[in-house]
């Protein structure tokens, strides 16, 4: 046993009691579905939504009281069906107390995004309002009916998402009084298949179930959410999704030789645990793909000896959310039964100083032998990436993807509007671009020239982990990833650091904390591959 492990075992009474918190209470959104010529809908609710299209297109077919209630607009009035515009309209007749009419634009111009966006948009509402159970009168206008019914359930489940565990009994209690609308009954008034319309319903519930788990684990401070206790979660899902799961502890990492991995977390008085996830589709055939998801799980990034600055520090517990992301991606993978195997590696540890952590200027081997020297050691998701990504092609996938808050230079390339991917292999990142446009979680591709590797070389080791100068992060963090992936592996890398967390302009993400971004496109590439 190294000196390092022993020292945290005398310490790990103390350091792994986790604090026993209430679970999150977060708002469950009952769907429902009624096929038939409702008019006005039925059955009674608190408010009845009715989309409106703006344009000289195909007219919303609308019962006539509500076609009285428009008459009361004026052709130049305030509302005419624009583009995420809502009106409110209070006890419009005695079989639904309320009336919410959703503008939805040009039905031509009407897509899957914009309309979950609307649907974020009439929850607040509805929220604000304090309405429990509201009916949908479902127009599939520039749209089928399954991306209608789909995209505007994902639109409300998304929105129903709270993190309030942490918060004081009375805070909770008080929050319990209402946490916003609770049933939704779709109405269709077409001859349509009922069937149909609550599959697309319960994929939309299932999406919103894998985000929550993502988001939750982001969103968990780290004096609870460290390795050993996201091991135990993985554990726990594991059991509920159908998946096997393993646990490497120090001692069995050490074995397989993952020195750069649990460098990262030498000075950390909580111990590495490195997860592996496994989803086998029942129906396993010899065209089922192996897809292998690499997850960098840094519960909190102090930055070591190299340490951050005090400014949003607190943040740091969100650099696990790549671990988040593959471990909602394999739960919702097995929701949806998709038909590819898929493995996720989910890489755990805390990035601390103290008398035991890693220095820069350290050298270090690599489990695939390669030396790396530790210039800084706040650059140490690519470390723990390195060994992972090793670990995961010894099971030979077909396909390997990593995600990782890995590097702020991509918040200055790309902002909040998408993450960067890159990688040896233009078809999956073309499939990955293509599948993250459809869910809104858009990707764009940087390059990995080979020049960039010159950057990296280090005049005492293989490698060295950060350039000399600012220049080129994001690339040049992804290019030294390259170095650790085998010849004939496909290979994507996802740089998540700034769609992880606090990306409110999207309105059915919170206003701070994690977005569960990536975990459908992922999926989807599951289901799809």
């Amino acid at each position: 046993m190294s000196r390092t492990i022993a020292h945290k075992k005398q310490r790990s009474k103390r350091t792994n009691k986790l604090q026993r918190t209430a679970p999150n209470l977060a708002p469950a959104l009952k769907f429902s579905v009624k096929v038939g010529s409702f008019l006005p809908p039925t059955p009674v609710a608190d408010a009845a939504l009715f989309p409106i299209y703006a344009g000289g297109g195909k007219k919303t077919k609308l019962p006539s009281s509500v076609e009285q209630v428009m008459k009361r607009f004026p052709k130049s009035g305030p509302f005419v069906g624009e583009p995420k515009t809502l009106q409110f309209i209070r006890f419009w007749d005695q079989q639904s107390e309320n009336l919410l009419l959703m503008g939805l634009g040009e039905a031509s111009a009407l897509t899957v995004e914009k309309l979950r966006q609307s649907a974020a948009l009439a929850y607040a509402r509805c929220r604000a309002e304090k309405l429990d159970r509201l009916v949908v009168w479902v127009d599939a206008q520039g749209l089928s009916l399954d991306e209608w019914t789909r995209g505007f359930a994902e639109g409300l489940a998304m929105s129903a998402y709270r993190f309030n565990k942490h918060k004081s009994q009375a805070t909770r209690a008080k929050d319990a009084e209402y946490t916003g609308p609770s049933e939704v009954v779709f109405v269709c008034h077409e001859k349509v298949s009922k069937a149909a319309v609550e599959k697309q319903l319960v994929r939309a519930t299932q999406v919103a179930e894998a985000l929550r788990i993502t988001k939750d684990w982001s969103n968990e401070p780290s004096n609870v959410g460290t390795p050993t206790y996201f091991a135990g979660e993985a554990q726990r899902l594991a059991k509920k999704y159908g998946l096997k799961c393993r646990v490497l502890d120090e001692r069995a990492c050490a074995r397989e030789n993952m020195a750069l991995y649990l460098s990262v977390g030498r000075g950390s008085d909580r111990e590495n645990r490195f997860v592996v996830l496994e989803y086998i589709p029942r129906d396993l055939s010899g065209k089922s793909k192996t897809i292998a998801l690499v997850g960098k799980g840094v519960t909190f990034d102090t930055g070591g000896i190299s340490i951050k600055p005090a400014l949003s520090m607190e943040d740091m517990k969100h650099d696990m959310t790549g671990a988040a992301t593959m471990m909602g991606a394999i739960a919702l993978a097995s929701m949806w039964k998709a038909p590819n195997r898929v493995v996720a590696y989910l890489a755990f540890t805390e990035n601390m100083p103290s008398g035991t952590a890693t220095n820069p200027g350290d050298i270090v081997t690599a489990r695939s032998g390669k030396t790396v020297e530790i210039i800084n050691t706040d650059a140490e998701g690519r470390l723990v990436l390195a060994d992972a990504l090793d670990y995961a092609q010894d099971g030979k996938p077909d396909v390997l993807i990593d995600a990782a808050t890995l590097t702020g230079a991509v918040g200055i390339a790309l902002g909040k509007q998408c993450c960067a991917v890159m990688g040896n292999n233009q078809e999956l990142i073309e499939t990955l671009k293509d599948l993250g446009d459809k869910n809104h979680e858009r990707m764009w591709e940087l390059p990995l020239f080979d020049e960039y590797l010159d950057d990296i070389r280090s005049e005492y080791a293989d490698l060295r982990n950060v350039g000399p100068n600012g220049l080129g992060g994001t690339i040049r963090a992804a290019v030294f990833l390259k170095q650790f992936i085998r010849p004939k592996t496909v290979w994507a890398h996802l740089d998540i650091a700034y769609t992880a967390y606090d990306v409110g302009h999207l309105p059915y993400n919170p206003k701070k904390g994690a977005t569960g971004a990536h975990v459908r496109t992922l999926a989807q590439l599951a289901l799809e591959y």
